[in-house]
């Protein structure tokens, strides 16, 4: 069984998902705009099933998403993570915030640290990650995180998608 390894920032701490982190899931799920991107609006009962998909990946493949939360008050607000779908060119960095905690930055940081495990723990030299030409949010996300469009790909579910490359990131001091 893998072991999923918690990674801190300055205000974040990326850990495990849990199931008692499925009314986040099912909160973040219900609101349409937040969760467009990610195929939502979505049932509870299909919020649970990403939830259990998010845990599954670790043990399948060896990375996954984490639950952001917030340090200072230990408020689980969102997930970060690299993701490889079964059918898929490549694996994506991806992340996704409470409608109130977006614009803090949250993202980018959490980012940051999970570009940095994939480079430093396993051994990845750079980070795919590709959105939908009408999320803006997500792309200047990606560029502000030194992202370059490295190809223009049609996907398994049929939308063609920039795929930005992401450096590791300089590294930090420890929080």
């Amino acid at each position: 069984m893998t072991t999923i390894p918690h990674l801190k920032t300055e205000r974040l701490t990326l850990r495990a998902p849990a199931p008692s982190d499925f009314g986040l899931y099912r909160d973040f799920y219900a609101d349409a705009e937040g969760s467009g991107n990610y195929g939502g609006p979505l049932r509870s009962d299909q919020a649970y099933q990403k939830l259990c998909a998010d845990l599954g990946h670790w043990h399948l493949q060896g990375f996954g998403k984490w639950i952001m939360e917030r340090r200072e008050d230990n408020q689980a607000i969102g997930g970060c993570g690299i993701v490889h779908p079964i059918g898929w060119p490549s694996h994506e960095l991806t992340w996704w915030l409470m409608p109130e905690h977006r614009g803090h930055g949250y993202a980018a940081e959490a980012s940051r640290a999970v570009i940095r495990f994939a480079c430093q723990t396993l051994r990845w030299p750079n980070v795919e990650t590709h959105m939908r030409d009408e999320n803006a949010a997500a792309r200047r996300l990606a560029e502000g995180l030194g992202g370059k469009v490295v190809r223009r790909e049609t996907f398994p579910d049929g939308v063609t998608r920039d795929v930005f490359v992401l450096p590791e990131p300089e590294p930090e001091s420890a929080p």
